[in-house]
């Protein structure tokens, strides 16, 4: 498998054509960046260029940043693109070096990171308006993927009205798994869901981590019941789950 770089499809975006345009900008809009090539596809040590075009009639200057996705900081750093700072003519074409070193210890599967080019206004033009364009860039890192979660004992503590429920989880795996949004737990009795909890998590769980599941109840439910807890792996359908049995 080899990584794998990928810009999300050719990015244009275009302003209406200032009225008041004269001479070789006559018909042309005052703002239109594009991106180009609309795919991109090299080895994690290797280096590719992109090409940024300015097709309006005003000179911009742009600036790239790199974002992360989905929690992905890691990914940001193994991403170099130079020049951080760009000053287009119309009509005028520059390059963007991209070089990406992913470290020994990466983790393996896919990787995004998210290129941002930003027009900013220049003094005495008539750019009034800040353009934005996001590059999406996926990196693939070789090697077998391991997503091992167990989710630990559990522990009860009232408060007033409330019952606070922790729940130890652990990361036994080789990739970060994403917990918020992907986490669920409800109370049951005789097989039957009766509610379902709030809970407090943290954005992700690196490989080796630990981490506690917060918990929360606030009715009236008392005596023994079932505390179901999952949790879902990746995008597919592989969910964690564990049940315990206490008492409200």
């Amino acid at each position: 498998m080899r990584p794998a770089f990928a810009l999300a499809g050719l990015v244009a975006l275009v302003l209406a054509s200032a009225p008041s345009a004269e001479g070789a900008g006559a018909g042309l809009p005052r703002i239109a960046l594009s991106v180009s090539p609309a795919q991109l596809a090299f080895a994690a040590a290797g280096s590719r260029v992109i090409k940024l075009r300015n097709d309006g009639a005003e000179r911009v200057v742009v600036d790239v940043k790199r974002r992360t996705v989905r929690g992905q900081t890691a990914a940001k750093t193994w991403l170099q693109i130079e020049p951080a700072r760009l000053s287009l003519r119309s009509g005028e074409t520059a390059i963007l070096t991209l070089r990406a070193g992913p470290p020994r210890r990466a983790e393996p599967g896919r990787h995004q990171v998210l290129v941002l080019l930003t027009t900013r206004p220049l003094r005495g033009g008539r750019v009034n308006v800040q353009v934005r364009l996001g590059v999406r860039i996926r990196m693939v890192v070789p090697g077998r993927i391991v997503r091992h979660l167990t989710l630990g004992a559990v522990r009860v503590h009232r408060v007033r009205d409330a019952r606070l429920m922790f729940v130890s989880v652990a990361n036994r795996g080789n990739v970060t798994v994403q917990l918020r949004g992907h986490v669920t737990a409800s109370l049951v009795r005789r097989g039957r869901q009766l509610v379902r909890l709030s809970h407090r998590a943290g954005p992700t769980l690196l490989p080796g981590a630990h981490a506690v599941l917060a918990l929360r109840y606030s009715g009236r439910l008392r005596g023994r019941v079932t505390v179901a807890v999952r949790v879902r792996l990746g995008s597919g359908r592989r969910v964690v789950e564990r049940r315990y049995r206490i008492r409200l």
